[in-house]
């Protein structure tokens, strides 16, 4: 894109590489006194990359890497709203519904899922309405990991068809019975956090999928505030 960027790479990193949906992090390297903006991460060859508009100085020194805090939560509460969405359009338009794709970042969710027909009014406003209440709820997060992806297999975990599986699994689960999904990503402590849940918009984008698009928090708030004063 006409940019000249460069790669780094640490022995270890708190920054998220973009993966399953996910955005990767942006933040900050501190090599001694300089610093450095990451304005990507992404995973290449097992490795996390990254992506900085420049080098510093002198590589040689010590590294203090910082995310860029807010923006990750910001992205957990999208992620985590994608998993309890997806549960709750399984209870509303039934067990057909699977995942097809996902887009999770600071400011938005997009989720992709099978389904033949538009979603009704009513439709939209029971999925709502159901992960509002898990929301308010303040489900905490069950996080296991190292899981034999056998044994995830057979303790019911969601798992994204034609996705390849290592031999051990991470398994995120918020209240057991409801939403229980295989996911690499990051999520909230609780479902609290998340604040509360709107649909914007929902289309098709290919013969039997469909996409909903979603806001968290204060994104949310703010779409709310808007279309009230459209109407004052």
């Amino acid at each position: 894109k006409k940019k000249e960027l460069y790669q780094i790479v640490l022995d270890k990193t708190p920054f998220y590489a973009e993966s399953g949906g996910q955005v990767g992090d942006t933040g900050w390297l501190w090599f001694g006194d300089e610093k450095i903006a990451v304005v990507d991460t992404k995973k290449e060859n097992n490795l996390i990359v990254h992506w900085v508009a420049q080098l510093p100085a002198d590589p040689k020194l010590a590294v203090r890497a910082q995310i860029h805090v807010d923006k990750r939560l910001r992205t957990e509460n999208n992620h985590s709203v994608a998993h309890l969405a997806h549960a709750a359009l399984r209870q509303v338009l039934g067990n057909h519904v699977q995942q097809k794709g996902s887009f999770v970042s600071p400011d938005k969710m997009r989720f992709d899922f099978s389904h033949s027909q538009k979603m009704t009014l009513d439709e939209i406003k029971a999925v709502e309405q159901i992960v509002n209440a898990k929301i308010r709820a303040n489900i905490p997060l069950v996080e296991q990991n190292n899981v034999p992806v056998e044994i995830a297999k057979e303790s019911g975990a969601m798992m994204l068809f034609g996705e390849k599986y290592g031999e051990f699994v991470r398994i995120i689960t918020f209240e057991e019975g409801f939403s229980k999904e295989l996911c690499g990503g990051c999520h909230v402590d609780a479902t609290g956090q998340i604040g509360f849940f709107k649909i914007v918009q929902e289309t098709a984008i290919a013969a039997g999928i469909r996409r909903i698009e979603a806001l968290t928090a204060e994104h949310a708030e703010t779409y709310i505030q808007h279309e009230f004063d459209k109407l004052s």
